[in-house]
């Protein structure tokens, strides 16, 4: 039973509670009350709080009831879509652009998969409930590139949680990751370039290749140039943020020199009628979505078939399936591998491919670079027989 008892050294005029604690330890602490009847109150909450706890829900109810006895608003944990739909939306000052609207693919992705559960407060959410979506995602024929970026969002949104104590452990910190076994884009070759700009539609789509084989730039920077980007006159380069960049990257501006080649089209370009007054290089094609059947992605892939080049997946769709797709060798990302792999075959070193590249390691541009197979045959040449 608990008990009150005034200041023993008489130096305070609280009244202090002796309790014991579920483990039977005894506890003697002030309960900052001088009237008896309100010291009572907060004595014996401590003593029930102390023989009932041992669940997270009656913690919490514990704790609300002594909030309430000093007039303060109870604390309401909040649920699974509460936090993480929170969680994405202060995100937007930290991450990329791209790199948020793909985590909101995720967390939307998460709370459809769970449902009604996704209503239940944030500490419910297990590892065997994450370990269930992973399951799903991998019948559905998802990638296992995709669904680690998927545990990526989840794993950085439960590391807060974490932190501020919302959950008393990151779950998905002890689900495993997939196999990295994700299909890898190829390069085109010279000529396979030169068949895409004969068959480019229109002056917009032909500027838009010349980009991506002498700039290496991502589709959605591509398209998104501005004619303030340009340097045509001074050091004749293009400056921008690459849209992968987090929010916040202290990293100087991209700078990528033109090639003659492409700043004769430039300026080509820029004195036809058909640029006039726009901010953009690409005035239609900026206006364009990235993905669907009639985006960029998508038509670029339809201009590699009307180029005759063979493009077969290579990871192919999952039959009975509506959200697997086939990963066909070429799209336009290709032509990011292109360009570094025609730097390091003229000589280029990995340390300047990464600057102009706007890659952060090594590793990371040597997936981009893939030596032609004539140039490797011209050097397996040159060995001497024994």
């Amino acid at each position: 039973m608990p008990s009150l008892h005034p200041d023993p050294q008489k130096r305070s005029p609280f009244y202090y509670c002796a309790y014991r604690l579920a483990d039977g330890t005894r506890k003697f602490r002030s309960t900052k009350k001088k009237r008896k009847s309100e010291a009572w109150k907060v004595c014996q909450m401590w003593s029930d709080a102390a023989r009932d706890a041992g669940t997270d829900a009656r913690d919490l109810e514990i704790l609300n009831e002594m909030r309430k006895a000093r007039g303060r608003d109870p604390l309401k944990p909040p649920t699974i879509r509460e936090y993480l739909e929170g969680w994405l939306d202060t995100q937007k000052l930290h991450l990329s652009p791209s790199t948020h609207k793909r985590y909101g693919s995720s967390i939307r992705k998460l709370l459809t998969f769970l449902g009604k559960e996704a209503e239940h407060e944030l500490q419910t959410l297990t590892a065997e409930k994450i370990e269930a979506f992973v399951l799903s995602e991998k019948k559905a024929g998802i990638a296992p590139k995709t669904i680690n970026i998927d545990l990526k969002a989840f794993h950085a949104a439960l590391k807060k949680a974490f932190r501020r104590q919302h959950v008393k452990i990151n779950v998905v910190s002890t689900v495993d990751a997939e196999p990295n076994n994700s299909a890898v884009k190829k390069a085109f070759t010279r000529p396979q370039v030169r068949a895409l700009l004969d068959a480019a539609p229109d002056d917009e789509w032909h500027g838009l290749i010349l980009v991506g084989y002498f700039t290496g730039l991502r589709l959605g920077d591509a398209a998104h140039l501005r004619w303030e980007n340009l340097d045509t006159a001074g050091e004749r380069c293009i400056t921008l943020s690459p849209d992968k960049r987090k929010a916040g990257d202290e990293r100087p501006l991209l700078q990528i020199p033109i090639h003659p080649n492409l700043l004769q089209w430039f300026k080509i370009w820029r004195a036809d009628d058909k640029t006039a007054g726009s901010p953009w290089i690409f005035p239609t094609l900026s206006q364009k979505k990235g993905t669907g059947d009639k985006g960029l992605s998508n038509t670029f892939v339809r201009l590699i078939e009307a180029a005759d080049i063979p493009n077969p997946p290579v990871r192919a769709r999952k039959e009975n399936s509506a959200r697997s797709r086939a990963v066909l060798s070429y799209g336009f990302h290709s032509l990011r591998s292109t360009y570094n792999t025609q730097l390091d075959a003229v000589g280029v070193k990995v340390e300047d491919r990464m600057k102009l590249s706007d890659h952060t390691t090594a590793e990371m541009n040597w997936k981009y670079t893939k030596p032609e197979w004539s140039r490797l045959s011209s050097l397996l040449a040159k060995l001497p027989p024994p």
